[in-house]
């Protein structure tokens, strides 16, 4: 797991490290993250079970609805070209306000990664509290240093 940076090319396509390559397969589904200014990219798997946990809450809840709509009813399948691109919308590209030729931030979480306009990670970074001032003791996480 990591942070990348990368320049999304002038056809809107993301270089994703071949370091991640063999975890995600050849097919990835990008959508809208509940972190604001981001998009999630999922292995397919991970997104099929988050899927099928969305389709089964009751669609009365007006909350249920729109995270439907936006999470489920934005969801792009990306194949992954011979270089390990994938070609992200344009109205996806807008949803976390990246251009062509701008850097991106990447993290890497696993089965699901994380994207947003590096600008918006280093302002993020720059106002937040730190990792270390928050009061995490409810959660009973050992190792930590």
């Amino acid at each position: 797991m990591a942070r990348y940076t990368h320049k999304v090319d002038e056809k809107g396509r993301l270089f994703l490290p071949a370091r991640l390559r063999p975890q995600i397969g050849n097919e990835v589904v990008v959508t809208v993250s509940l972190q604001e200014g981001y998009l999630s990219i999922y292995t397919v798997p991970a997104y099929e079970a988050v899927k099928r946990q969305i389709e089964s809450l009751p669609g009365t809840d007006p909350r249920v609805r729109r995270m439907r709509l936006e999470i489920i009813g934005e969801a792009t399948f990306c194949s992954l070209d011979s270089q390990g691109r994938i070609s992200i919308s344009r109205e996806l590209w807008d949803l976390i306000e990246v251009s062509p030729g701008e850097e991106v931030s990447l993290s890497d979480l696993d089965d699901t990664m994380l994207l947003c306009s590096l600008k918006s990670h280093l302002e993020r970074r720059a106002t937040q509290i730190p990792l270390g001032d928050l009061d995490l003791s409810t959660y009973e996480i050992t190792g930590i240093v």
